[in-house]
């Protein structure tokens, strides 16, 4: 059975200019019969509180995406579809969609998925959790094994609590963009994950059609 984790908030981010896919909108990619958002945000929607999807365009099948999604779990609170904020760059990248996901959230964890990641572990947010609770840490931030001596972090995939805007908000203003540089001025934790599979990136047309 799925864990519930209620103080987090779930959001896919998809909001970018699909360059690596001829400008097409990645979520709205059909992968095994469906929209690649539907399969992430089926997934999330059991785990957290509430869920939501920043998107600069295509709001209407977003929005029908996350409603499908919330209906099957009606434990699950409906936190819409929003655009980047309007103070920010148009398409500031994960970072400016991870600032719009933080502060239209309630809770005091915030959890974050690309949209171009339909295949991932279905205990992912339940092993986030309980590593910075072990930890204390303020962000936990999942890793698979990308070679055989080195370590691949997925930034994106990142638990994250509200007191990071401290330092996240100033960085981004003052020109950062690298997730990963932002994360790693905080205090965080990386958690390992057996399925490197499951992490792969559909995000270009080879790669959704099952290239290398």
């Amino acid at each position: 059975m799925v864990e519930r984790i209620t103080p987090c908030s779930g959001w896919l981010l998809a909001g970018g200019e699909g360059r690596r896919v001829g400008g097409q909108d990645k979520g709205l990619l059909v992968w095994e019969g469906a929209p690649m958002a539907r399969h992430i945000l089926r997934g999330m929607a059991p785990q957290v509180g509430a869920l939501g999807i920043v998107a600069n365009r295509n709001p209407d099948a977003y929005q029908a995406l996350l409603r499908e999604a919330t209906d099957a779990a009606p434990a699950t609170h409906h936190l819409g579809v929003h655009a980047d904020r309007a103070d920010l760059p148009r398409f500031s990248g994960p970072l400016g969609g991870m600032i719009t996901a933080m502060q239209a959230s309630a809770t005091p964890w915030v959890w974050f998925l690309p949209c171009d990641m339909p295949r991932l572990p279905s205990d992912m947010l339940a092993t986030l959790w309980r590593e910075v609770h072990r930890t204390g840490a303020d962000i936990a931030v999942p890793s698979t094994a990308d070679r055989v001596d080195a370590v691949r972090h997925h930034w994106v995939c990142a638990l994250m609590n509200q007191r990071v805007m401290t330092t996240l908000l100033p960085a981004f203003n003052s020109g950062e963009r690298k997730v990963g540089h932002l994360i790693a001025r905080c205090n965080w934790t990386s958690v390992s994950f057996d399925d490197a599979a499951g992490f792969v990136n559909l995000n270009t047309l080879e790669t959704k059609h099952g290239g290398d």
